[in-house]
């Protein structure tokens, strides 16, 4: 009987495992603007202030992390319309924009500095727009502090919407084999549920998380080389035709890990 019991413990303990990493993982991605005559020192200044604020959220089960990302040196394509990201990840869509008065009282009576925090950043920044995403593939988290993160944003068509859906998909043994040689950290294919527009920037969102800023010129010729062929049956030729007949990339931007709680 002691046996059965544990046998069915054991079952229990994996059956939980799984439901918890199959999960679904939702994105609010907020895009920040400088106010005329303020810089992102400032800005990043006062997200550190907010830091207290999401490790409570995180703490009462809101969000799982989140994340502040500004502008790399300005490495950005023409049409990015923000000076920097910010993300809170969740696996319930309920949740993921909640902040309880009473968590907000309970804060300012530990840290009364807070009691301001809004009115501060109002000063210098807002929010310009957001995006709620969702994890459709996603390679598993580095969160290194510091880390470079070329974040794209994709437009398809009504018509090639699921097949590049399937297509990022396939794509993602090929990150993971570019992860094992060293040249990337981290992946995550993102599809936007809210707003859903076809004037909008894009569909979907990818990220891919680099060391530093040197990895980007590391070549991952054989990585693409290899795997469009062993998960594709396809020539690079084919892939990248492949790719640009699926969606344009609309929106290209080097981001920094500048302030987070996934740390």
């Amino acid at each position: 009987m002691k046996k059965l019991t544990l046998l069915f413990i054991a079952i229990f303990a994996i059956t939980a495992s799984t439901f918890a990493q199959n999960k679904p993982i939702y994105i609010n991605i907020a895009f920040h603007k400088l106010k005329p005559g303020h810089t992102i020192d400032e800005a990043m200044a006062i997200e550190k202030r907010w830091k207290a604020v999401h490790l409570k959220r995180k703490s009462l089960g809101l969000i799982t992390g989140w994340a502040v990302y500004p502008i790399l040196n300005q490495y950005k394509s023409e049409s990015v319309d923000y000076d920097y990201v910010s993300m809170n990840a969740s696996d319930d869509l309920n949740k993921i924009t909640q902040y309880p008065a009473d968590m907000g009282a309970s804060l300012i009576k530990e840290d009364p500095s807070l009691f301001t925090l809004v009115e501060d950043t109002e000063k210098i920044q807002y929010v310009s727009r957001n995006i709620i995403t969702k994890a459709l593939e996603y390679t598993g988290s580095s969160n290194d502090m510091n880390s470079v993160v070329l974040m794209e944003t994709m437009k398809t068509t009504t018509t090639n919407y699921f097949a590049y859906v399937d297509f990022e998909k396939q794509v993602k043994s090929i990150h993971m084999d570019r992860i094992k040689a060293g040249n990337i950290q981290e992946w995550a294919f993102w599809q936007h549920l809210a707003p859903m527009s076809d004037d909008g920037k894009g569909q979907f969102t990818a990220v891919t998380f680099y060391k530093d800023l040197s990895k980007l010129d590391e070549d991952s010729t054989e990585s693409y080389v290899n795997g469009a062929k062993k998960y594709m049956n396809l020539t690079p030729d084919q892939y990248l035709k492949k790719a640009d007949s699926l969606r344009k990339i609309n929106q290209a931007v080097l981001l920094q890990y500048a302030v987070g709680t996934f740390n």
